[in-house]
């Protein structure tokens, strides 16, 4: 089982490193915005480059697990590869949660440039009390975005016109929140709406900061309503 388990995780780690447009937004799009970002507002404000770390980091968790979670399941059942998924030697779970495990790797490495070239450009790098805050915002939000993308991929909408669904909540999400400013302090509107979507509260779990009310409710209602759509939706085999 444990020797299968790391198949699947290789498996995903590997398939992962071979897409270069993935590598690309995944890896290099993070770091780039960092330095960016960092090297404009960022020069004469550690506080700035403290928090646009964390939210580069909560922008990347949220699209890893909008768009490298959701839809690539959603397709594995719209074309009927599942079936075949299912005459492998490991059971389906174990390499669905073999890909959900590869993608919390590849955001530790994400992570782990990040503190890199944090330290060598704006001579910052987190705590090691910081690291389980990091971590701990790595695993929930990835699970809570994944969930979001399942129920968007499996919302219904006609085959392809989900990947529109998807993006328009990624940006939503994003730019209602504090990913790269305080928002709600620039439009209180525009903040009290970014209040009650998930990448807030992941943030805050990022910068160590108390735990927001919704971050509960976002983790458990997501996987509640995919399990409701998952039986409604029929996909031909």
């Amino acid at each position: 089982m444990i020797k299968a388990f790391t198949h699947s995780v290789y498996f995903h780690l590997i398939n992962f490193l071979r897409i270069k447009q993935a590598v690309f937004f995944s890896l290099a799009f993070p770091v780039f915005l960092f330095v960016v970002f960092g090297n404009i507002w960022g020069i004469n404000s550690d506080r700035y480059v403290i928090s646009l770390f964390t939210g580069v980091l909560g922008m990347t968790i949220a699209s890893d697990g909008l768009f490298a979670i959701g839809p690539v399941i959603r397709e594995y059942y719209a074309s009927g590869i599942i079936k075949y998924l299912r005459r492998l030697p490991i059971n389906v779970l174990t390499y669905f949660i073999g890909l959900i495990i590869s993608r919390i790797m590849s955001l530790l490495l994400v992570l782990g440039v990040l503190i890199i070239v944090s330290r060598l450009m704006f001579g910052y790098s987190p705590a090691m009390s910081d690291l389980p805050h990091l971590v701990t915002g790595i695993v929930v939000g990835l699970f809570t975005f994944s969930f979001v993308g399942l129920c968007l991929s499996f919302s219904g909408v006609k085959n392809g016109n989900e990947k529109g669904l998807v993006n328009l909540a990624f940006f939503t999400v994003l730019f209602t929140s504090n990913a790269f400013y305080p928002v709600d302090m620039l439009n209180g509107i525009i903040g009290m709406i970014g209040s009650f979507l998930p990448l807030n509260p992941v943030l805050a779990l990022l910068r160590g900061e108390e735990i927001h009310p919704l971050c509960s409710l976002w983790l458990v209602i997501p996987m509640i309503l995919f399990s409701i759509l998952f039986r409604k939706i029929k996909f031909a085999r």
